[in-house]
């Protein structure tokens, strides 16, 4: 009876109102640090070749096309996990399974030394292609950068942990990544920030040649500043930069969004018409611009792991992809199959809920401050930082923006948010 109940009322409320979930996980770091002599990063660089991204690459075509669940698929799947083992990575399969398709993801992992850290970077790609086509550029290019980073990675110790993962399931509805993404969230896992390479081979003009480009929504907008950070740093020996541009749902990045994550879909300039055809074959990708991809996106993800963070703020709860009923998770949603709708991940929440932040910090905080769509609503000097989600003279209605910052002593801040669809009666001041 009380399932049915919740089910009716949860019906009801998804007739009334859809939404996108989008958090964030900002980092506040030491800026000055950064400009310090990285330690072997141009060492790095400069081990990456085209005779090396060419290797991985070259190895991935030999296993034709590889539609996910097809034994190609599965094949290729062993080899990137071979690779990684002789890398001398850890490494595991991720089996999934989801609408009807099962499969696995490749993960390899070089931890964090810093013991006082638990924050993790992933670098991305999938190895999966639709039926008929070799996926040279969709996405082997993005494959062979991210082994061949991980190659030259596995050598050195960074401060956070690195997971390079090759998806599956990305080309029949971005599944692999959608099922991994939601474990993690639901593991407590806290990834910082998810680079997804997909589509780095290919340029046919000059402009083309110098650019790679960023696909984020604004709560991601500093992964990519810090990358053209980076790229500036490195321009006399790699010759690229970072343009940002929009966020684009249909790639592996988007799980990660929808579950809080904060992530970015990174891809060529120039247009690429054989994407997803018989005609994406290994003759149509410039091997100059797909070694110089590799290499920038090797210093991004070195410099981003090797820099310390001073302070990060978490949503800890409403949890995300959860249906509440006053205060109570009482159904996870995990809406996959609607991937194209926005609706993975999604949050609702009938009647009063608490909202709570975990801090992560040496420094002491002067404050962690609760929003609704950035208006300031609460504010704490000491743990537990949570609040119960209200409006300030009206209640909170429809889709609003869940935000908090922390600030600390120094001054540094972090943030993070949450979009969610709530229904409640709960204000500071007035009747309802």
């Amino acid at each position: 009876m009380k399932n049915k109940l919740c089910s009716i009322l949860l019906t009801v409320f998804l007739i009334c109102s859809t939404t996108t979930i989008i958090s964030s996980k900002n980092v506040e770091t030491d800026d000055n640090l950064f400009f310090e002599e990285s330690p072997d990063i141009a060492e790095m660089i400069d081990q990456i070749d085209q005779s090396l991204v060419f290797y991985y690459h070259d190895n991935l075509m030999s296993f034709g096309p590889r539609y996910t669940r097809s034994i190609n698929c599965t094949l290729a799947g062993q080899y990137i996990y071979d690779e990684f083992v002789d890398m001398g990575l850890h490494v595991e399969f991720h089996n999934w399974r989801y609408d009807g398709f099962k499969s696995r993801n490749v993960v390899a992992t070089i931890p964090g030394s810093d013991p006082s850290s638990n924050a993790i970077f992933i670098l991305s790609a999938h190895y999966d292609c639709t039926p008929g086509s070799l996926g040279a550029d969709d996405d082997g290019s993005g494959v062979a950068a991210v082994m061949a980073i991980a190659k030259i990675l596995s050598q050195y110790s960074f401060n956070h942990t690195i997971r390079f993962i090759a998806f599956t399931g990305e080309e029949v509805g971005t599944y692999g990544s959608f099922i991994y993404a939601r474990n993690a969230y639901n593991n407590g896992d806290n990834i910082v920030a998810v680079l997804n390479l997909d589509m780095i081979g290919y340029a046919d003009t000059g402009e083309g040649g110098r650019i790679i480009r960023f696909h984020s929504p604004e709560s991601s907008f500093w992964i990519a500043e810090y990358s053209n950070t980076v790229a500036d740093k490195y321009m006399d020996i790699i010759d690229m930069s970072v343009e940002t541009r929009p966020n684009y749902m249909g790639a592996d990045h988007q799980a990660f969004l929808d579950y809080g994550y904060d992530g970015v879909w990174i891809a060529h300039h120039d247009g690429y018409p054989w994407a997803n055809s018989p005609e994406d074959t290994p003759d149509h990708l410039n091997w100059t611009y797909q070694t110089k991809a590799t290499k920038l996106m090797l210093a991004i993800t070195a410099e981003i792991a090797l820099k310390p963070i001073d302070v990060q703020v978490v949503l800890t709860s409403p949890y995300e992809g959860y249906g509440y009923f006053f205060n109570r998770p009482v159904i996870p949603l995990g809406l996959g199959r609607q991937w194209y709708k926005g609706l993975r991940g999604m949050t609702f929440i009938l009647g009063r809920a608490v909202a709570s932040a975990e801090v992560y910090t040496d420094e002491p905080i002067e404050y962690v401050v609760f929003c609704i769509d950035d208006n300031f609503m609460s504010f704490h000097s000491e743990p537990p930082y949570e609040w119960r989600i209200q409006g300030k003279h009206y209640p909170p209605a429809g889709k609003v923006k869940l935000k908090v910052y922390v600030y600390t002593m120094s001054g540094k801040f972090a943030t993070d948010e949450m979009d969610i669809r709530i229904r409640t009666l709960s204000c500071q001041y007035g009747r309802f």
